[in-house]
């Protein structure tokens, strides 16, 4: 990324009569407005040292082939603010909320999908969106904005900096009409409308040549409508509802993994059971010597199955089992690919958490986090699945009663990927909001990498 991957404590924001524009100070080469004498330069603190501690999730955007193509940014601006995305009150926090983006990277927010990143006016008109490569980001800029003079004037400039602008929530008010030529995509949302009040909407912005994104997309009917409108984006909970996946037959291969992953949970079989397990699906074997190659044990291979078994331990087997058993569900499509990454992404989140807390069992509380999907995955009740499944009490009642020791962890996990801060902050024991933003991205991180490592042929979205 051009502006973005260098930022340090020397970031400032540089003001030109009534224009501001946020440059990482360790960049080489300056840009032009640096050379201008008019300005005041204000410095400001890292996200670290600030008070104004902002939350980062994402939320995927599908295309009209179910694939993730992008992820929205959900944000939080301060630690008194309770929307994603709120509009800042001064150029300084705004600068916050984008820094923050900026230090955690988009490549580990995104892996390697365009980024939606939310713009009020106060970003618009500062030009803080030059913090990011023109390549890698989709400027959404919130309903807040109107069409005033000022604003696009904002627009005509991030456009002929190579900036691709989406508008959010629109609602057709006249004085919008002035920012659409300057827009490719145009975000409706669908969830109180009928096909009947969207389709002259659509019609209309279709004939600008626009793109048109359906978001808060609740029902599977809804999305069918809009796509039949001729929306070609797509955002909401109907990607990550049971019924979305539901009928999916388990295959051999996933039965044996569970099947496995209980032998392994029973200290009365021995490893040459284990062993003889393997051998009923030579595939997996194959595939499990693989992960366990690929990981860091301190050797430069792994012969065997019962080699594995006394190199890294059951437990260690197990967890890598989980592992494959939902990648094996993520190479059927793109869309499972991503509730895939969703479970993987909660089981290490709720393990990191848990070691930040430096209570808990983070061993369990990934367990629970991984299983928190596998219903949907393997198209079972979850009473079902978990009857098959080595897990004790404690891990059954979080994921079907949300109760015990594991359940407000599994709860703070689900609640910060929809980007539900009044939930999150609820959670008064948890670590500050940087920590678990940094948990939040580094467990993205850990998931597209063991993802890819675990399907020989990944089918990744986007």
């Amino acid at each position: 990324m051009a502006w973005g991957g260098r930022y340090s404590l020397k970031n400032a924001v540089f003001v030109n009569e009534s224009r501001a524009r946020a440059y990482d100070m360790t960049t080489p080469t300056r840009p032009a407005a640096f050379r201008s004498g008019a300005m005041v330069l204000i410095e400001l603190q890292s996200p670290e040292a600030s008070t104004q501690t902002v939350y980062v999730a994402r939320q995927p955007i599908f295309d009209i082939e179910n694939r993730c193509v992008a992820y929205e940014l959900l944000y939080r601006e301060s630690a008194f603010a309770t929307g994603s995305g709120q509009i800042a009150t001064d150029v300084t926090s705004s600068h916050t909320a984008l820094h923050s983006v900026v230090s955690i990277g988009l490549d580990r927010l995104t892996g390697g999908v365009s980024a939606f990143v939310n713009i009020t006016r106060e970003h618009l008109l500062a030009e803080l969106y030059r913090v990011f490569d023109p390549s890698t980001v989709v400027l959404e800029l919130l309903e807040s904005i109107d069409g005033d003079a000022a604003v696009v004037e904002g627009c005509a400039r991030a456009v002929e900096a190579g900036y691709t602008l989406a508008l959010d929530d629109y609602d057709a008010r006249p004085s919008l009409d002035v920012l659409l030529p300057f827009v490719k995509i145009v975000k409706l949302d669908v969830l109180h409308q009928t096909p009947q009040q969207l389709a002259p909407v659509v019609a209309r912005l279709r004939d600008r040549g626009l793109m048109v994104l359906a978001e808060r997309v609740e029902t599977r009917a809804m999305h069918d409508a809009c796509r039949d409108l001729g929306c070609t984006l797509f955002q909401g909970y109907v990607f990550s509802r049971p019924e979305t996946l539901d009928g999916r037959a388990i295959t051999m291969q996933q039965a044996t993994m569970v099947n496995i992953m209980g032998l392994l949970g029973n200290t009365a079989i021995s490893d040459a059971q284990l062993e003889d397990a393997f051998r009923s699906h030579p595939s997996l074997s194959l595939a499990l010597l693989r992960i366990v190659n690929s990981a860091s044990f301190g050797v430069r291979s792994v012969a065997s199955i019962p080699h594995a078994i006394r190199l890294v331990g059951r437990d260690a087997l197990a967890r890598w089992l989980m592992v494959l058993l939902v990648a094996s569900v993520a190479a059927q499509s793109s869309l499972a690919n991503e509730v895939v990454l969703q479970a993987m992404v909660r089981g290490r989140f709720c393990e990191l958490v848990t070691d930040q807390e430096g209570s808990g069992d983070s061993s369990a509380r990934f367990l629970v986090g991984m299983l928190s999907r596998i219903d949907v995955l393997l198209g079972q009740p979850m009473a079902q699945v978990l009857e098959r499944l080595p897990v004790n009490e404690d891990v059954r009642d979080a994921l079907l009663h949300g109760t015990g020791p594991h359940a407000d962890t599994l709860a703070l996990a689900v609640a910060f990927e929809a980007a539900q801060w009044d939930d999150v902050d609820k959670a008064n024991s948890r670590p500050q909001a940087l920590a678990l933003t940094n948990a939040y991205s580094d467990a993205i991180l850990w998931a597209n990498t063991r993802l890819v490592s675990a399907v020989a042929t990944p089918k990744r979205a986007g």
